[in-house]
């Protein structure tokens, strides 16, 4: 685990093609605060089970080792192929007070792995909520830290490197995911106060790791009104996002907006709770009306907005594309709604259901690939034809499913445009009068 890995880097190049197909945008920040030539300890916040490391080992070109819940490694296989991947599994109390004691050798490795100036990531929160909103932090990252350089005088230069991760969508695929590296900080700065009181350090640069990350995440503190927030940030955000300026990448720039939007309403909601509980139950109507029209915000600003001959002329090119889509569909179809149907259905823990449908996907889909290019071969007789299909066919499968989201918006938009208008227009009236009563509430 120490040492570099060509087979690893491979595995990483094929994994980082699959991540850019499963996603509509990737954006990444702060690459340059990453430290070189220095031990680094990530602090990542965690939401979306397997994702997560994904989202760092597709980013950044370090062979990071990851220190990963215990109750995944599961059978001789797994752990041999998860420690290849450069993971060690850390128990917790849920895994049994037994076997704590294996952290020991645990954090033995991740000090031998800092002292030859590598990387290691840990999450700090322990376990994944699938929420917009952190977990309480353990003292499992402060121990490695502190421990690490206890052992080597203070003088390895241990730097700590929050990373914030946020996802647009948390199951659905083509989505848009957002990776921050935050400014590090370094463990040298707790020497003095280590000294003194090594349980109580451990408590601050604890605290000190949650503050170092609430600026890289969507962080909802509500408990009891976490829905609310969450429908206010997405139907109000891109309205939000137009009228102060954070960021030239527009990605950013909506993320950013959002935070902001969440800090006004948390302080509306302090400030005038009764103002608060209008908007909420206003956001509430609305929302509720979405779902029984079958129809989503982004379907109501578009149909809209757009005119009808627009949406004629949008009939039209959909016809003339619609042979490219069916191809696409049916070269990719069966691979990925397989595990959709009969794995991450049957999943207890949701958390799970990107990270599984990604990892069996990267087995089906290179299968199903090989089947039909030899099928092509088999009835063309054209090697060439068979391999430029087999490259061709993950990008045809991304531009079909792009295809399919736009023939499902034409769809709603024509069906609420030329026979369900006053529908629309009512749902359309609900959602003005939310962004309006918000608007005139907030700084």
């Amino acid at each position: 685990m120490i040492q570099w890995s060509q087979g690893y880097e491979n595995l990483r190049y094929y994994v980082g093609f699959a991540y850019w197909l499963s996603h509509k945008k990737i954006v990444v920040t702060g690459l340059e605060n990453i430290p070189k030539d220095k031990p680094i300890i990530f602090a990542v916040n965690h939401q979306n089970a397997l994702m997560d490391p994904m989202a760092l080992v597709c980013t950044n070109k370090l062979q990071t080792l990851w220190l990963t819940r215990a109750d995944v490694f599961k059978g001789k296989a797994i752990q041999s192929f998860l420690r290849f991947l450069k993971m060690s599994p850390v128990y917790r109390i849920r895994d049994g007070k037994e076997n704590l004691a294996n952290n020991e050798h645990v954090f033995d490795l991740v000090t031998r792995v800092l002292e030859n100036k590598q990387s290691a990531a840990l999450f700090p929160e322990a376990s994944h909520s699938g929420k917009r909103q952190m977990l309480s932090h353990k003292k499992a990252i402060p121990r490695m830290a502190l421990e690490a350089e206890e052992k080597n005088n203070f003088q390895l230069d241990l730097m700590l490197v929050p990373v914030g991760i946020y996802y647009d969508h948390y199951w659905k695929f083509n989505r848009t995911v957002i990776v921050q590296y935050g400014v590090p900080f370094e463990v040298d700065c707790y020497k003095e106060r280590y000294a003194e009181n090594p349980q109580n350090t451990m408590l601050v640069m604890r605290d000190d790791i949650y503050r170092h990350l609430e600026p890289l995440v969507i962080q909802i503190n509500s408990e009891k009104f976490y829905s609310d927030y969450e429908n206010i940030r997405t139907i109000a955000g891109k309205d939000f996002a137009k009228k102060t300026f954070f960021s030239k990448n527009a990605v950013i720039q909506l993320f950013k907006a959002e935070q902001r939007l969440i800090s006004e309403v948390e302080q509306l909601e302090n400030r005038e709770p009764e103002i608060f509980d209008c908007i909420r139950k206003k956001v509430g109507l609305y929302v509720d009306n979405l779902k029984k029209s079958g129809i989503s915000d982004d379907q109501v600003i578009k149909g809209s907005e757009t005119s009808s001959l627009f949406l004629l002329v949008q009939l039209f090119a959909s016809f003339l594309i619609l042979p490219f889509f069916v191809l696409g569909f049916a070269l990719n179809a069966l691979p990925f709604f397989i595990p959709r149907l009969f794995i991450t259905n049957k999943l207890k823990d949701k958390g799970f259901i990107s990270s599984c449908n990604f990892a069996v996907g990267l087995v089906l889909f290179p299968v199903f690939y090989l089947v039909e290019s030899g099928l092509i071969l088999l009835f063309s007789g054209s090697v060439i034809a068979a391999l430029i299909s087999l490259i061709f066919m993950p990008f045809i499968g991304k531009i079909a499913y792009n295809l399919s989201e736009f023939y499902q918006d034409l769809a709603v938009a024509i069906k609420f445009k030329f026979f369900f208008g006053k529908q629309l227009k009512k749902i359309f009236n609900l959602r003005r009068d939310f962004i309006n009563t918000l608007a005139k509430n907030i700084d």
